[in-house]
C-alpha cells in the first residue's frame, strides 16, 4: 500500500515539473535549424568516383 504525505507528494511533483521543464527547453533548441551549405545544383548530375588514386 501507498502512503502519501505531504513531502514525498511534493518531492514527487517538483521532479515531474523540473523534468518538464528541462524537456521543453531542450524541445526549443532542437528546432533550430542552421543552413550551413547552398549549392545550386538543380538539373545537374553529381558524380562521386570511389575507386583509389591508383587505380585510374
Amino acid at each position: 500500500m501507498v502512503i502519501l504525505n505531504k513531502k514525498r507528494l511534493l518531492i514527487v511533483l517538483s521532479a515531474i515539473l523540473i523534468s518538464m521543464g528541462i524537456f521543453s527547453i531542450n524541445a526549443e533548441k532542437a528546432e533550430e535549424t542552421i543552413q550551413t551549405v547552398a549549392l545550386p545544383v538543380s538539373n545537374k548530375v553529381i558524380v562521386i568516383d570511389a575507386r583509389p588514386w591508383c587505380t585510374r
